[in-house]
């Protein structure tokens, strides 16, 4: 630009005038591939941490996971309160050492075909007002089963048990009567 300068009594040619108005123009500047790539890896990075510490799929089968933990204790704590009424546990619970083995699913409560099923409908007393109804898992489906399995150990042990529970976590609960 101070080449222009060199007799500032004359007035500038308009070549000359073109070309400072050239060198004064701001240059636009391109990003190189190595800037985007390494600007779209943090942006995933951060994505990434961000959907690690969110987890839907995660806090959803933890919420099921505590769902299924609160009927079981609800099934156990009706057998148990039921069982001590009557002064001893119902026939109709099987005497098995392993919880989840076939017949001893719980049957829904209602009109539905208990056969191979645990018809725990005793619960339902005629002349009761309480109406106990059985819950079902929240993701396990079934015509006639409720997704928890009921067994009696023979020695005064009740065990109610979810064998649908996520993420690997076990579900069993049991009460010993006498």
């Amino acid at each position: 630009m101070y080449k222009y300068m060199e007799n500032l009594s004359e007035p500038l040619s308009e070549q000359a005038k073109i070309q400072i108005q050239e060198e004064i123009k701001p240059k636009k500047e391109k990003y190189s591939i190595l800037e985007v790539l390494v600007v779209l890896s943090a942006i995933s990075i951060v994505v990434v941490l961000a959907f690690l510490a969110i987890n839907p799929g995660k806090q959803g089968a933890e919420a099921r996971n505590s769902q299924r933990r609160a009927d079981v204790s609800y099934i156990l704590s009706q057998v148990v309160a039921n069982s001590r009424s009557r002064e001893g546990i119902s026939n109709i619970i099987p005497i098995n050492d392993q919880c989840v083995s076939f017949g001893n699913e719980i049957c829904k409560i209602g009109p539905y075909d208990c056969r191979d099923y645990v018809d725990l409908s005793f619960l339902n007393a005629p002349n009761s007002e309480d109406v106990v109804q059985i819950p079902t898992d929240p993701l396990y489906i079934s015509a006639n089963g409720t997704g928890y399995y009921i067994v009696q150990d023979g020695a005064g042990g009740l065990t109610v048990c979810s064998p649908y529970a996520e993420r690997s976590e076990e579900i069993t609960f049991t009460k010993y009567l006498y």
